[in-house]
């Protein structure tokens, strides 16, 4: 199969770096120095074990230099933000029978791309891994976890014949994969931790030690849980788990410097997630009639205004 990354950053990068690795055809979309270094140089991976991967034989273009020449299978790794900005690119790259999978953290990922881009076979998805670029042309992955979720929405994956390529692809590349039918429910649980953390983290620029150790943080930190959790019973998501104790354990293994992106961006000025972490959590509140005060005092601080729709299954 031939395999198509948009977005060549932590993410991206450590897909296609371990699918490379195993001798798969793959071609990262990137940009800049982070693009001509690994055209030059390959991709070079640093390890959670320390060890250091220089991966030679996997190509790396800019969005201009796509040709028409479908891929099987297209990876989403952008920012939300960027959706629609890049749905051309997805466009030219794929046809009826590419698979696509956007995994961001937002609900509407998929939805958004079905809008911009008729006739694909657009999925929904979620990953479960922790990377930066430490260099151009470098990616450094922080821990052992590397999972990703995804699923077509009220279908079953013997409905596409090509996913079980795909999965035996990545399992053999060490990447954990699983199909969920359910998978609205498999990415809002992936997106409690990132959208609580998040909020509270750029409210009061704070870092996961904060977080833990001053009162008033950790106190609003629970808050937002009980808010997502009374959101998760209210739209009959995956009740499998206790979201609250789940996530108060990923924030107590957290490095205690560790921060959100939206946090860093927010204090660089650049394109941000909030609508996508904060704004649309209050939408999906609204919609399920979940009261949700402390989300939406975060919300309205950070300039949301007016309630709207979020989560609508296609």
């Amino acid at each position: 199969m031939k395999y198509l990354i948009v977005g060549a950053g932590g993410t991206g990068g450590l897909i296609g770096g371990y699918l490379a690795k195993t001798n798969h055809d793959v071609t990262l979309v990137a940009r800049g120095k982070h693009l001509e270094n690994i055209k030059n140089n390959g991709l070079i991976i640093h390890s959670y074990t320390g060890e250091t991967n220089s991966i030679k034989n996997i190509k790396a273009i800019s969005a201009e230099e796509l040709d028409n020449q479908p891929y099987d299978v297209i990876f989403i790794c952008v920012k939300a933000y960027s959706l629609k900005d890049i749905a051309s690119t997805v466009e030219k790259a794929s046809d009826e029978n590419t698979i696509i999978i956007p995994i961001l953290n937002a609900m509407e990922a998929g939805n958004i791309l079905r809008e911009e881009i008729p006739n694909r076979k657009i999925s929904d998805g979620c990953i479960y891994v922790t990377g930066y670029i430490s260099a151009p042309g470098e990616i450094t992955q922080n821990n052992q976890i590397f999972r990703i979720v995804y699923g077509f929405s009220g279908k079953e994956k013997t409905d596409f014949p090509a996913l079980i390529q795909l999965e035996n692809d990545l399992t053999s590349s060490d990447i954990n994969v699983t199909y969920a039918s359910d998978i609205y429910s498999a990415i809002f649980r992936k997106l409690c931790f990132t959208s609580a953390f998040a909020a509270v983290g750029s409210f009061h620029n704070a870092n996961a030690k904060d977080m833990r150790e001053n009162k008033e943080y950790n106190e609003q930190f629970k808050a937002l849980l009980a808010e997502l959790d009374e959101i998760k019973e209210a739209a009959h998501f995956t009740n499998d788990y206790d979201l609250i104790e789940e996530n108060l354990k990923i924030l107590n293994h957290l490095a205690d410097e560790f921060t959100a992106s939206l946090q860093k961006d927010l204090a660089a000025g650049k394109p941000d997630e909030r609508e996508q972490l904060i704004f649309d959590i209050v939408k999906i509140a609204d919609r399920l009639e979940v009261a949700a005060p402390n989300y939406r005092k975060i919300a309205e601080f950070f300039g949301y205004k007016e309630k709207g729709v979020a989560y609508q299954e296609h």
